[in-house]
């Protein structure tokens, strides 16, 4: 019997940690909206606010955690990130303090994220993963569908069987010791026996790429000087912000349209089953394309779903829609992250992804409050669609030039 790659269980865990993770930070977070609302007396902009308090926090620790990956045993930052995560959810369960509760979602909850897998999960298949790491990465991003699928439900049937204080008691113990024996099993490299083979002929872009993959890690100044970075970063960045404004206002934009809550929330659904389907696909060819033109491609789709929204507000025209956005939100983030270990190594993944998180998470709050700002001047979202469609269009040429732009030196 033939011994399996040991870099497809990293992607086996990979993609249970992002369900974990995803599932009950994000995922389920409009599960405990109302409860801790009317027993906080918070309205719902101010518990709105705790997504924006983990999000900020994401995007300013990413770099940190991610230079201590480049660094420090990643087995290491997946303990200590798991015990974070546990706590977090055990002192939110048991606090009566907004500051405290704000001090958890700011630091504590985003360092448990990133650190029990988020951002480990991608340096580690990174390392595992040579020739299929486009497929590696995109298949890792399969939990994160998957954990929005499940874990609403039940974490739900959780908090009306318990409370949302004892359900989340519950999930920071449960899901705290299910990461830190994930942390614990793991192994962080490829050792003499461990040969990852390919059936197929793998893209021959990807194989210069990563002869040239730099062999030391990148310090942070040259870096942010680096064109490559920026060409490749900011393009994902404004189109990632483009979906979050999109996901957003994709539900109010269809009550508006005349579709019942029903049929508006059936389209989600659609979204969801896009977004597996379509990362499916692409695992199937994200070795065999160039990932620049692949991610070009998918920034002009961006633009499309835009102009379609733009359009036509009809039942075909936002289910099309639905299922490009799907196809996107399944797609596009870890496919960069397979481009930016080819570009830059393997062993300065790490500060190259908390960096470039960075800058996706700083757009996307940006993207999400220009949704806002357009529907409350205008009363609908056509300017913000035909912005985005111009947006969308820019990045794909921007991301396209990166294969012009001059590559990384090795090591420096």
């Amino acid at each position: 019997m033939k011994k399996v790659y040991y870099g497809w269980y990293v992607v086996a865990i990979a993609i249970v940690i992002y369900a974990l993770l995803v599932g009950s930070i994000f995922s389920s977070f409009g599960v405990f909206v109302l409860p801790v609302s009317a027993e906080l007396n918070l309205s719902r902009a101010e518990m709105n606010t705790a997504i924006i308090l983990i999000t900020f926090g994401d995007a300013v620790l990413a770099p940190v955690v991610g230079r201590v990956l480049d660094r420090a045993p990643a087995k290491a930052v997946m303990i200590a990130g798991a015990i974070a995560y546990g706590l977090s959810m055990v002192t939110l369960g048991l606090s009566h303090s907004l500051w405290l509760s704000a001090l958890v979602l700011v630091l504590c909850i985003p360092i448990g994220y990133l650190g029990a897998g988020s951002l480990t999960s991608t340096v580690l298949i990174a390392r595992w993963f040579t020739a299929q790491r486009g497929r590696a990465m995109v298949l890792a991003g399969l939990g994160m569908s998957l954990g929005s699928l499940i874990a609403p439900p039940v974490i739900g049937l959780l908090v009306e069987s318990y409370g949302w204080r004892t359900a989340l008691l519950i999930i920071g113990v449960a899901i705290g010791t299910l990461l830190l024996t994930l942390g614990l099993i793991i192994r962080e490299r490829p050792g003499p026996d461990d040969v990852e083979t390919v059936r197929e002929p793998v893209s021959a872009i990807h194989v210069s790429d990563r002869n040239q993959s730099a062999t030391s890690p990148v310090k942070v100044f040259v870096l942010l000087k680096t064109p490559q970075f920026w060409s490749m970063g900011l393009s994902t960045a404004l189109v990632q912000g483009i979906f979050t404004a999109v996901t957003i206002s994709f539900v109010p934009l269809c009550r508006a349209s005349g579709l019942t809550t029903l049929q508006a929330t059936s389209l989600l659904s659609v979204t969801g089953g896009a977004a597996i389907a379509g990362a499916l696909f692409l695992a199937a060819i994200a070795d065999r394309v160039e990932r620049i033109v692949l991610l070009s491609g998918l920034f002009l789709m961006s633009a499309l779903l835009n102009a379609v929204l733009l359009s036509g507000s009809g039942y075909p025209a936002l289910l099309a829609a639905a299922i490009m956005l799907g196809v996107g939100t399944g797609t596009i983030t870890h496919t960069f992250y397979a481009l930016l270990a080819d570009r830059f190594g393997t062993r300065s993944f790490g500060t190259v992804r908390g960096l470039a998180l960075f800058v996706a998470s700083g757009l996307s709050m940006v993207g999400a409050r220009f949704g806002g700002e357009m529907f409350d001047r205008n009363g609908n979202y056509d300017a913000m669609f035909m912005t985005f469609v111009a947006i969308s269009l820019a990045a794909a040429v921007l991301m396209f030039a990166t294969r012009f732009i001059r590559r990384p030196i090795a090591g420096a």
